[in-house]
């Protein structure tokens, strides 16, 4: 086993000993008119996957052959529904129940309840 130069930095110990990065879709770009031509059918991302790892042998998913359509084929995505805007309700004509009584400006100040004692029947003689 050969140990690694001293002066050596790590980008170049990544840069020997870490993973070969590839270019983006490297395994979807030679089946590019493929699945453009799928897509362009109304081809689910489902069917497209399935084609693929059938035909092909490529296992891939169905997340990866959506972001491949919308950035290497630049597929427009799907437009999400806005809110609707609230239509005006219309106009009331019968005023609103209200449940409360309408205020009373003749008294004033805190109102007191009226209280009557009644006599106790056991208390009698």
């Amino acid at each position: 086993m050969t140990f690694p130069n001293q002066t050596e930095t790590a980008a170049d110990l990544i840069a020997r000993y870490g993973p070969k990065r590839s270019g983006g879709y490297v395994t979807l770009r030679p089946h590019a008119e493929l699945i453009g031509e799928l897509r362009r059918n109304n081809a689910s991302y489902d069917t497209i996957v399935a084609i693929l790892r059938e035909r092909h042998g490529i296992e891939i998913s169905d997340t990866t052959v959506r972001t491949f359509c919308r950035n290497v084929l630049r597929e427009p995505s799907p437009k999400r529904r806005g809110r609707r805007p609230a239509q005006p309700a219309p106009a009331a004509t019968v005023q609103p129940f209200s449940p409360r009584p309408a205020r009373s400006n003749r008294l004033d100040g805190p109102q007191v309840a009226a209280v009557e004692f009644i006599e106790d029947q056991h208390n009698k003689p």
